[in-house]
């Protein structure tokens, strides 16, 4: 059935979607429903203009936007998305080396370092150096670092300053030793994935026409910020018969200092020419009180596109503005209104409400006041899931079970759980294991060929013993014989890691969840993905971001605005709006008037996450940002909204919770764990020019879906036995006759269904 784009279109967003140009540039305003523009244009692409879906690369900005992209148009055009290409930047560069990697001489098989590994390491190169771990000096080489690789700088391409008083020539020495073990670890941190991308595609033609023909739709959402190095690597896929389809707002460029270049949005038509320009300015989000304060703020801008948000639905409630003396003062009286507004509903609701800040230290009085009124919440942007120790320990071993050459990964675990493996031992492997030109897993897995090693004898036999079990695990998960999920929580078992974490854990923490909550995704990434192979498991684990950690939980969200962009609550609190922490006097000194802008960008960011109602909040109390008692944000005034004077603070609007004693509340548990994975899409680049109708060959299987409970079955190595259990309709757990329990891919070619008694006759 034809897609029917004017009923399902406003006018503006249905020129987006059925365009015939080369070069577009979207300008999407906030809640003007740019995730719909883009996946109906990419159904448009496949539906009326009969693209071939290989040829569509839609790049977005996190894994769980990518995914959910993919997720709605295969609704819109169902069994056309499988070669269509939809991911993130990093997610895109990975699969792109994964194939041309050797290009530059490094095997296919690399590592992703997080950047909790290159903190590490970089720590441990200050110290061999002399300094100490908490010296101002590690922060600063981490920045030099950081700062550079963003420009797409390594070290033989940095010409140093030369400054009196810099460090910038130690950090550079840094710098070169860091990368110089990080190759040797054949690992990439993620700059290096889009550095490596880039040097292919300049340096390699074939590779770069090969991409070039493929790719004849690019289409880049949240343009806005891009980066240099990515501007650069989109230029290198497009050829004169590429479409390239941008969507972005200049007014929610709020990364520059992560490198985000707002101009490469603004001078899209120049480089890009002829473009056509499309504005979506009518929001389905918020109110129209709200939208026109948005606006009223982001007029004072000059480095923008023009546009007005407007909507046509009711007015809706007042924007609440209020001063108080304290910041205590302000917690209160935020928590309150969240009381009440969560107390309006049964079961008590609070889960569409966030409270947002520029800069986190302004949660502490917050957290006291939840914590006084039993009021469930959760701090996003802090420790997210995947770096929390027992869940970094766990990968650490997956890790090195794929790279061998890992010194991260296994300093990290090789005393994990204890095993009389100390600082001391731990430096004497990493010396000796230097001087044999091996990385410390081989150096041990070798320790007999060694003896002059002054490793003590305990250690030696601790380690003979881990070395024996990874070694005796990494065969298993050569075979797949059975699922990797299930060989990895076995490992895990074996070296008695549940009972350390169990041990070491505190009275309010949960280890042993937060792990089980890991093998929970493996064993969901395998569900979705039952061809999946170890390594690409562990590849999307590296590539999530801060955002794919949501899981929309009974609490309320506290983040900064930085990682509130994208995302939409129908109560919003902006608190801490006090000149000089928002906006930010450190952002206006560096940057002068495009920090203020920047400020203000974000502040507009915040406001238009609201969709019913939003309330901003200052305080009066000492401040050391500016040594004086704070004043309230210019933002008020430049948004048109009126603040109470400082002697009507607590008028009728400022009242306690309306539900009694806090006696009532019953605390609202929640584990901060996340059981959502996103997987990145299947990325196939062809090695030859294409053919019309490619074809995926698929893996063998089977062909068995419907296993029950009580199925005999026979295994061509474990022999046979029964289903006892599924774990869900991919996984099946087996109890052989021999071999024992086992988890396994319900689709494994090995595994034969046997036939019923009586049933041959």
């Amino acid at each position: 059935m034809p897609i029917d784009y004017p009923s399902l279109l406003n006018e503006s967003q249905l020129r987006a979607v059925t365009t015939r140009s080369q070069y577009v540039r979207i300008i999407a305003g906030a809640g003007s429903g740019k995730t719909r523009v883009l996946t109906y244009r990419i159904a448009f692409l496949l539906d009326e203009l009969q693209a071939d879906p290989s040829s569509i690369l839609a790049v977005t900005f996190t894994n769980k936007a990518a995914n959910e992209m993919k997720s709605r148009v295969e609704s819109l055009c169902p069994n056309q998305t499988e070669f269509l290409t939809v991911s993130t930047f990093h997610s895109f560069c990975a699969k792109f080396l994964r194939r041309n990697v050797h290009y530059v001489e490094f095997p296919s098989s690399f590592t992703i370092l997080d950047e909790d590994d290159v903190e590490k390491m970089v720590k441990d190169i200050c110290v061999e150096k002399g300094y100490k771990k908490a010296d101002p000096f590690v922060k600063n080489a981490l920045h030099f670092i950081d700062k550079n690789k963003t420009k797409g700088l390594y070290p033989e391409n940095i010409s140093l300053s030369n400054r009196p008083g810099s460090d910038e020539k130690e950090c550079l020495e840094v710098y070169e030793k860091y990368e110089e073990q990080k190759r040797a670890m054949l690992a990439f941190d993620f700059d290096d994935l889009m550095l490596v991308t880039l040097k292919i595609l300049e340096t390699v033609g074939e590779v770069r026409e090969r991409y070039q023909r493929r790719f004849r739709h690019i289409l880049i959402d949240e343009y806005q910020d891009t980066n240099d190095v990515q501007y650069k690597l989109i230029n290198l896929l497009v050829s004169s018969r590429t479409s390239v389809y941008v969507v972005g707002d200049p007014d929610q460029t709020i990364y520059t200092w992560r490198g985000a270049n707002q101009s490469i949005i603004l001078n899209f038509p120049k480089d890009f020419d002829p473009c056509e320009d499309i504005v979506l300015d009518r929001n389905y989000r918020s109110t129209k009180t709200i939208l026109d304060a948005a606006n009223h703020l982001i007029a004072h801008n000059r480095k923008r596109v023009s546009k007005n948000l407007y909507t046509e639905e009711d007015a809706g409630s007042q924007i609440v503005a209020k001063r108080f003396e304290t910041a205590e003062e302000e917690a209160k009286f935020v928590v309150d209104k969240i009381l009440d507004i969560a107390g309006s509903s049964w079961p008590v609701d609070f889960r569409n409400i966030a409270i947002l800040y520029r800069s986190s230290y302004l949660t502490r009085p917050f957290e006291a006041e939840f914590a006084a009124n039993n009021v469930p919440y959760r701090i996003f942007g802090g420790l997210r899931f995947y770096q929390r120790k027992e869940v970094k320990d766990v990968l650490a071993y997956f890790n090195l079970f794929e790279n061998e050459l890992n010194d991260v990964a296994f300093e990290r675990i090789v005393n994990v759980p204890r095993r009389n493996i100390g600082d001391t031992s731990v430096r004497k492997i990493k010396l000796e294991a230097q001087a044999a030109g091996l990385s410390e897993y081989q150096y041990c897995a070798r320790l007999d060929q060694f003896p002059d090693s002054e490793i003590p004898g305990k250690a030696r036999n601790a380690l003979s013993l881990l070395i024996a079990k990874m070694e005796k695990t990494k065969k298993e998960l050569q075979e797949g014989l059975e699922t990797y999920g299930a060989i990895l929580r076995r490992f895990i078992s074996e070296i008695d890691y549940y009972a350390y974490i169990t041990e070491e854990q505190g009275i309010d923490e949960d280890r042993a969840g937060n792990v089980n909550a890991l093998f929970d995704d493996v064993n969901r990434f395998i569900n979705d993905h039952p061809e999946s192979t170890f390594s690409e498991y562990l590849q999307n684990v590296s590539l999530l971001t801060s955002q794919d950690d949501m899981n929309g939980g009974n609490y309320v969200s506290l983040m900064t605005i930085h990682v509130a962009k994208g995302l939409e609550f129908d109560n919003v609190f902006i608190i801490g709006m006090n000149e000089g922490a928002f906006p930010s006097m450190r952002s206006q000194t560096e940057k002068g008037n495009d920090g203020l802008e920047e400020e203000r960008r974000l502040a507009y960011v915040a406001m238009t996450r609201a969709k019913k109602s939003l309330c901003m909040t200052t305080n009066s109390a000492y401040t050391y940002t500016t040594d004086s008692h704070a004043v309230p944000s210019q933002f008020f005034e430049e948004a048109g909204i009126k603040l109470p004077d400082m002697g009507r603070f607590r008028d009728s609007f400022y009242r306690g919770s309306s539900y009694g004693s806090k006696s009532t509340w019953k605390t609202v548990s929640f584990k901060d764990r996340n059981r959502d994975f996103y997987a990145d899409e299947e990325f196939d680049p062809f090695e030859e020019k294409p053919k019309k109708e490619p074809e995926k060959p698929k893996a063998e299987t089977n062909g068995i879906t419907d296993w029950r409970v009580g199925d005999k079955v026979h295994h061509d190595k474990f022999g046979d036995g029964e289903v006892v259990e599924m774990i869900d309709e991919s996984i099946i757990v087996v109890l052989f006759e021999t071999a024992g329990k086992k988890t396994l891919l319900a689709s494994h070619p090995m595994i034969h269904r046997l036939p019923k008694k009586g049933a041959e006759a």
